[in-house]
């Protein structure tokens, strides 16, 4: 199974390297890996950098922002599942043979969502966050109930007649505009209940920018009378399918990811660092559930 990964670049080599060392790793019977970076013009030596990758598909040009960046990346793309990680994210160990396993045992299947990580800079586990197969008011409510970097969905959802891109004119809501309209077409998304990759908070991210927010108000604001007065029935529904789905539990784990060492030319730690969970959360600090 051919994976194409897109990864929408600017300005963050020192977490690149951490991506794209995760994505280097995900060795496995039947498993081939395209990895796409789509730089949007850094001049921190991300371009320099790429030329001495032979293993990763390197293309600087313009672009008009993130998901802009990701649609050029899968235009380019010729796997049979794709998916779109950002610079902070990385992949934990054996993710894509886990995503491979679940789609050839579920044909049926469009999308894929696994579990996510949230970690800072230093790769710190913060909190986590279990993926929950989005309902019509849910995304009506303007809310993502996945983390993009542990979703995966097949070529046929992009490609061809039928394929449903990006809209670059939301600049920080368009993964939730995408899977409103992916849903409204009647694409097939299920769990796969494990931790597939790694989010980092360090205070910077576009999802928690006043961007967001007001895009966010956007949508809020566009609802109906009805749907504002049936907003806490959505949610509570919501809640109680989480409850009975174990989003509130989680056993202690350990994880392992790169970390960064200016040390090596590479600027990369030679293997994943380990990490151990005493203590795991589902509650992320300074955002809502």
């Amino acid at each position: 199974m051919k994976f194409t990964v897109v990864t929408p670049s600017f300005g963050q080599l020192r977490y690149l390297r951490l991506n794209a060392a995760s994505i280097a790793d995900q060795h496995g019977p039947g498993i081939e890996v395209e990895h796409i970076v789509q730089d949007g013009g850094s001049k921190d030596g991300t371009r320099e950098w790429l030329a001495t990758r032979p293993d990763i598909i390197g293309v600087a040009e313009a672009d008009e922002g993130m998901y802009d960046a990701i649609n050029r990346g899968i235009k380019k793309g010729t796997g049979e599942i794709f998916s779109w990680l950002n610079c902070d994210e990385q992949f934990l160990p054996g993710t894509l043979a886990a995503v491979k396993a679940f789609f050839e045992q579920h044909p049926q299947v469009d999308m894929v969502a696994g579990d996510t990580l949230v970690v800072d800079s230093k790769g710190e586990y913060q909190c986590h966050r279990k993926a929950v197969v989005p309902t019509t008011g849910i995304l009506r409510l303007g809310r993502t109930p996945v983390q993009s970097c542990s979703l995966f969905f097949r070529a046929r959802l992009v490609k061809g007649e039928r394929a449903v891109l990006f809209d670059p004119q939301w600049k920080a809501m368009g993964d939730w505009a995408w899977l409103r309209d992916q849903h409204a077409r009647g694409a097939r998304m299920e769990r796969l209940p494990r931790f597939l990759a790694t989010f980092v908070d360090d205070g910077g991210n576009l999802g928690m920018s006043p961007q967001a927010i007001k895009e966010t108000r956007a949508v809020y604001g566009a609802l109906s009378t009805w749907h504002r007065a049936t907003e806490y029935a959505v949610r509570g529904a919501d809640y109680f399918r989480k409850f009975m789905d174990g989003y509130y539990r989680q056993k202690p784990f350990d994880y392992a990811i790169y970390q960064a060492d200016e040390q090596r030319p590479s600027g990369v730690s030679e293997s994943r660092q380990v990490r151990y969970v005493a203590k795991p959360t589902w509650h992320w600090k300074g955002r809502a559930h």
